[in-house]
């Protein structure tokens, strides 16, 4: 019998009958890189429906493009870089996307999937880039299950597709999803494939729904989806415990402001929308506000919390004064903000960081490059998480 122990290397030692890895595994895993992965919108190249009710060649860059400045220091319009005026149409586009995610650090797209009861849109790029050689990047998809409106543009009664559910539908959603999964470009945490809903408590009954979900993609070949519900600080938007939607996590979206008091959530937004709705927009906020709200809500759930790093926010370009702009988001504040959201993340087994987001433009709320900008959200990204991760 061993009476003595010996170090193999720091943290892992053998005893007479015990085995200490413990100090040598938690280290390891407080090093080891979550899985980043950044919010795509797939709203850059002509579709017939924005054709129809906003005209022909309508894209994201002319809500990008037609941005004015709309009070003293405002910056607009914010204009894109290397990548340019891109159309996701285009092959060379969407792997210099992929080139450049992998640069800075991005290990999958969460790609805005739209699902209408059988109706689907802008789903072309996402099948492009899973046809496309691989890069190193994977996605998975975001399901934004609310119904398409315009209230992007100032026509909020204006319904263009319906967000609907029944069992018809869920059959076939869960055969597409089924298809997806089976792709080797489709991300992977362990053995479960990650999907997110982005409204759950929109979804009627959304336990038993979900639980039928799961169950189809298992039996259409999908294997076991692991479901992200996002969560936010507003009242329609929190989810205190995912499990009861049937979730397996929520993900943070911490662009809102936190209030603990009803009475004062109630007080701001009703100031703010009398505010806008006599043009005194666009409502201004300070970006550490995210991180206040990022770290509220590990407070507030009762179960796996996934972070989410902001990379800015000003969507006047889509709703002029009715608008937020979040101030003072800049180098600094975004150092700390990527510090928080790994902080918070490395408490997570399955560690996945994401990031709002990719290229959403005309809402102030991306990492690709932009046109004569001072200093680089993604270049950031990429030394925070090598100063973390890489020892």
């Amino acid at each position: 019998m061993i009476t003595d122990y010996f170090s193999l290397y720091s943290g892992l030692r053998i005893t007479a009958n015990y085995l200490d890895i413990n100090e040598f595994e938690m280290e390891k895993e407080i090093n080891m890189k979550p899985i980043c992965i950044a919010y795509y919108l797939g709203q850059y190249h002509p579709l017939e429906e924005n054709n129809l009710y906003w005209g022909d060649g309508f894209t994201e860059w002319h809500n990008v493009s037609k941005a004015r400045p709309l009070f003293p220091g405002h910056i607009q319009p914010q204009l894109p870089g290397a990548l340019g005026f891109y159309d996701l149409r285009c092959e060379e586009t969407l792997l210099s996307q992929m080139d450049y995610a992998k640069e800075i650090g991005v290990d999958a797209f969460c790609y805005w999937h739209y699902w209408f009861g059988g109706k689907r849109v802008l789903h072309e790029p996402l099948d492009k880039i899973i046809s496309l050689p691989d890069r190193g990047v994977k996605v998975m998809l975001g399901w934004a299950n609310e119904s398409w409106t315009g209230i992007w543009h100032g026509l909020s009664d204006q319904v263009i597709f319906k967000q609907t559910y029944d069992n018809e539908e869920l059959d076939a959603h869960a055969k597409l999803i089924a298809g997806y999964l089976n792709s080797d470009k489709y991300l992977r945490v362990g053995h479960l494939s990650p999907f997110l809903i982005y409204k759950p408590r929109l979804i009627p009954d959304a336990k038993k729904y979900l639980t039928e979900l799961r169950e189809k993609v298992r039996t259409y070949g999908g294997g076991d989806l692991y479901i992200i519900g996002s969560w936010g600080p507003g009242k329609s938007e929190r989810i205190n415990n995912p499990s009861e939607y049937g979730l397996d996590a929520v993900v943070a979206n911490n662009v809102g402001k936190f209030f603990k008091s009803s009475i004062s959530s109630n007080a701001y937004l009703g100031l703010w929308k009398l505010a806008k709705k006599c043009g005194l927009g666009p409502e201004v906020r300070n970006y550490k506000s995210t991180i206040d709200t990022l770290i509220s809500s590990y407070k507030e759930i009762n179960g796996v919390v996934h972070a989410t790093i902001v990379a800015g926010w000003d969507n006047t370009p889509r709703s002029g004064r009715r608008g937020l702009v979040l101030k003072g988001y800049n180098e600094t504040s975004f150092r700390e903000a990527i510090t928080t959201a790994v902080q918070y993340e490395n408490k997570n087994s399955r560690k996945i960081l994401f990031i709002k987001s990719w290229n959403e433009w005309a809402e102030g709320n991306t990492i690709e490059p932009k046109f004569h900008e001072n200093w680089s959200a993604g270049q950031v990204l990429q030394t925070e998480l090598k100063d973390k991760y890489e020892q």
